[in-house]
């Protein structure tokens, strides 16, 4: 077996803590790229969120005057059917 004395045994440790510390390094700048892919994403999801509510509202609005426009042509017809009416009777 190895004896290691103080001074070898201090170098261990100092290289071992070195080799952590150059991969936690590495790793926060892969979490701090990852950051910012995931802030882009959101961003983006924001965009695709704003711009769904603005089209379902758009169509929520066609559907409305749509309905408006079927509910005044019904108006018409009966008010053509009541004088039809007459008419035959």
């Amino acid at each position: 077996m190895y004896d290691m004395d103080n001074d070898q045994l201090d170098d261990l440790k100092q290289f071992i803590a070195a080799a952590i510390s150059q991969s936690e390094l590495r790793a926060d700048k892969r979490f701090d790229g990852m950051d910012k892919r995931f802030d882009g994403m959101d961003k983006r999801f924001d965009k695709l969120e704003r711009d769904m509510a603005d089209g379902f509202a758009g169509v929520g609005e066609a559907i409305e005057e749509m309905n408006t426009r079927i509910d005044e042509q019904n108006s018409v017809v009966n008010a053509r059917l009541t004088k039809l009416e007459k008419q035959v009777a």
